[in-house]
């Protein structure tokens, strides 16, 4: 017999899990096998000498119920005369127990009476399983679902649950303020219920297609009637069961209504501004053409005049500005511009042709180094940037006595630079000057050219970027770098 107890002592110690058994009479623990010592981190010799019950809970409140729930298993054993023998005939129940270092688990615990010779229950054999980590996933997975269910419910975006019926599972606040009602006011009803004949149609069709398909959906629509009317994006997303299956669909509106009025704004700026340069360009084109018409009189009968010439070449000029006014408009404005086959010699020449007398008068050099094989896809606006790089150099660098344009093509890109050998721009002051109102000087200078700002938005409409750098060991090079 003595051989027998031994033998289910070392079976119970060696067992998977936390088992204790506990003497009702004494309210002590009287063992602990080596996971259950583990577990609450106690010296087995502790557990020999009797272990207080009421020590092992977290609390009395753990303690007493425990203690009550035994009992009346207790009282019920006897008066049927079927003691809980088996701890998977048992349900489970769980409690918190204090560790010998005074930390805490939760333990999900099974029992079974120790009978005495007259089948009365005189102890309990308990299984414990420590459940602490699920205990700290399930808080922290609440805590996550209560903060998402306050962040839906909250948020300014319209944000709705949809069923294969049509029907509206849930809504947050913005969602049912946006069509004048409450939440339980519309979950369970359907989409014909909320919404007009043609509203209802646009939304079942949308549906319709995630629903069958199971991928996302985006569109945008008007909601609401008369003065109440806003514009929405809407993205629908599926939401499926654990066979894969669409049970649902999500959908979260946005309001865009301040995004269309601004754009309902620009589109009405946009006509304001091309009317303005029709009339501004039809009201310059006609006195512009009568100078130009004069001045080419003029140079048959005095053809060596340098004021006559100039005369012709700027109305010249401002002819083809004003010919090109569209076309400069559509790239200041970020717009898609016509583009061909330029050869990029040609236009840098014919830019060149239009500063010979600034040059003379300033006793400067202009040299071209640019390979005649280069072509470039272009509008002929671009020649605008290179007149305001060659303008500024006479204006603001007439000291180094010389502008160079260099070209060359590299890493399927043609780089074109300006060079000159004045005053090199300060390196915080590089980045400045292709914005709107940053002069590249304080000093008071006339001249021609549309502005590094523009400059840099002609640049920009043909994907292209524009930049200074120093010219060493002095003056700047002012780039212009395209792709091919």
């Amino acid at each position: 017999m003595e051989k027998m107890k031994r033998n289910t002592k070392d079976t119970l110690e060696f067992l998977p899990g936390a088992l204790i058994e506990i003497d009702f009479s004494r309210q002590v623990v009287t063992y602990m096998n080596r996971m259950a010592c583990s577990l609450f981190g106690c010296d087995p010799r502790a557990v020999d000498n009797g272990l207080a019950l009421q020590d092992i809970f977290l609390n009395n409140d753990e303690y007493l119920k425990a203690k009550n729930l035994a009992e009346s298993f207790a009282l019920e054993s006897y008066t049927n005369k079927k003691p809980y023998a088996r701890f998977e005939d048992q349900q489970v129940y769980d409690f918190w127990f204090k560790k010998a270092d005074g930390g805490s688990f939760c333990g999900a615990c099974q029992g079974s009476f120790i009978l005495d010779a007259h089948q009365i229950p005189v102890g309990v054999r308990l299984y414990i399983r420590d459940l602490t980590e699920q205990k700290n996933t399930e808080n922290a997975l609440q805590e996550s679902e209560e903060k998402y269910r306050t962040l839906v419910e909250y948020s300014t975006d319209l944000i709705f649950l949809i069923d294969k019926s049509e029907n509206v599972i849930s809504v947050n606040q913005a969602a049912a303020k946006s069509i004048g009602r409450k939440p339980d006011e519309i979950q369970g009803k359907s989409m014909g219920e909320l919404f007009s004949p043609e509203i209802a149609k646009d939304y079942r069709l949308s549906l319709k297609k995630v629903f069958l398909t199971g991928e996302s959906a985006n569109y945008e629509s008007i909601l609401g009637s008369g003065n109440h009317r806003i514009w929405i994006n809407t993205s629908l997303n599926a939401v499926k069961d654990q066979q894969g299956q669409v049970s649902a669909v999500m959908g979260v509106s946005r309001d865009i209504t301040e995004r269309k009025l601004a754009e309902i704004k620009i589109k009405e700026s946009d006509r304001l501004r091309e009317l303005l340069l029709d009339v501004v360009t039809h009201d310059l084109k006609t006195p512009a053409s009568v100078i130009y018409g004069l001045a080419d009189m003029a140079r048959e009968y005095l053809p060596d005049d340098e004021v006559i010439k100039s005369i012709f070449l700027s109305s010249q000029r401002l002819i083809n500005v004003l010919e090109n006014t569209s076309v400069l408009s559509r790239a200041v404005f970020g717009e898609q511009i016509p583009t061909s086959d330029l050869a990029l010699a040609t236009i840098i020449e014919e830019v060149a042709s239009e500063f010979e007398s600034q040059l003379e008068n300033t006793g400067m050099v202009l040299e071209l180094k640019v390979p005649r094989d280069i072509h470039i896809t272009a509008n002929p606006l671009i020649g605008e940037v290179f007149k305001n790089y060659i303008s500024n150099a006479i204006k603001y660098a007439r000291d180094g006595q010389k502008i160079i344009v260099e070209a060359l093509e590299e890493n399927g890109s043609v780089m074109i630079g300006v060079k000159d050998f004045g005053l090199t721009i300060p390196a915080d002051k590089r980045s400045l000057i292709f914005e709107r109102g940053t002069q590249l000087s304080t000093t008071k200078k006339s001249g021609r050219g549309l502005g590094l700002a523009i400059v840099k938005r002609i640049a920009q409409a043909h994907d292209g970027d524009v930049g200074v750098e120093a010219n060493e060991p002095r003056g700047n090079i002012f780039y212009l770098r395209l792709p091919q």
